[in-house]
C-alpha cells in the first residue's frame, strides 16, 4: 500500500522522517556520489529545519520510494547560498509565495536501454503532489537547481518552468536555476508520459 506524508518535522512522523533521509543517504551519496553532510549515518543538512516541508512517499510503511523537500525563500535556502552564480545577478527572490525546491529523488533506476529520453512516470507523479502541496500552502512559485539536460526533459514533458537566469558551472556541470509554475495547468504535467526512465535525480540540489 502506498502512503504519502507531507508536512515539516514536527507535523510527521519520526519514523517516516528517519526512513527519509536514510533514502536520500541511498539515493544522493550511495547511488549518485554526491559529497553531503552527514549526521548519525543518515543524509541531513543545515535545511532541514523546521521551516522545511516534505512530501515523503513510502510502500508498506516502511520503504520509502520518493521524497522532496521544500524551503522557504523568507528563510535561508540553498540557491543564494550554495549556488550563487545561477543567480546571474538577478536580485535574490524573497517571497512568502515563492518557495525552494530540493532533495526531489524517487527510486525509479535507469534501464540501461542508453539515452535518457523523458522522466519517469514515478518523477511525474512526485513532482505533480509537490505542486499540488504547495498549491495548498499559498505557493506561487518553486525554485529548482538542477542541470540543463533536466531541465530538457521537464520542458519537454510539459512542466510549466522558466529559467530565472542563465545557467552556470556547479561542480563541473552545467546547471540552472528553474522556476516552476504552481498553478492548476502545472499539475497536468506529464500525465499522458508511461513508460519513462530515472532522470531527475541527477538535479544539482
Amino acid at each position: 500500500m502506498t502512503t504519502i506524508a507531507m508536512g515539516n518535522s514536527g507535523q510527521l512522523n519520526r519514523r517516516v522522517m528517519s526512513l527519509m533521509h536514510e533514502f536520500r543517504l541511498d539515493v544522493f551519496v550511495g547511488r549518485l556520489g554526491w559529497a553531503l553532510p552527514l549526521e548519525k549515518g543518515i543524509e541531513q543538512d543545515e535545511y532541514d529545519t523546521p521551516d522545511a516541508k516534505y512530501v515523503v512517499v513510502s510502500e508498506t510503511g516502511d520503504r520509502v520510494t520518493a521524497c522532496a523537500r521544500l524551503l522557504p525563500t523568507t528563510r535561508p535556502y540553498m540557491l543564494p547560498e550554495l549556488f550563487p552564480q545561477l543567480l546571474g545577478g538577478v536580485p535574490t527572490p524573497r517571497s512568502t509565495d515563492t518557495w525552494e525546491l530540493s532533495r526531489f529523488a524517487t527510486s525509479v533506476r535507469g534501464t540501461g536501454e542508453g539515452r535518457v529520453m523523458s522522466l519517469a512516470k514515478p518523477t511525474l507523479d512526485l513532482l505533480e503532489l509537490v505542486l499540488d502541496f504547495a498549491r495548498k500552502h499559498g505557493v506561487k512559485r518553486l525554485l529548482f537547481v538542477t542541470s540543463i539536460g533536466i531541465e530538457r526533459l521537464m520542458l519537454r514533458a510539459g512542466v510549466a518552468a522558466h529559467r530565472l537566469a542563465a545557467p552556470a558551472m556547479v561542480d563541473g556541470n552545467l546547471c540552472v536555476a528553474l522556476v516552476l509554475d504552481v498553478s492548476p495547468a502545472a499539475a497536468d504535467t506529464g500525465s499522458s508520459h508511461g513508460a519513462a526512465q530515472n532522470a531527475m535525480l541527477r538535479s544539482c540540489a
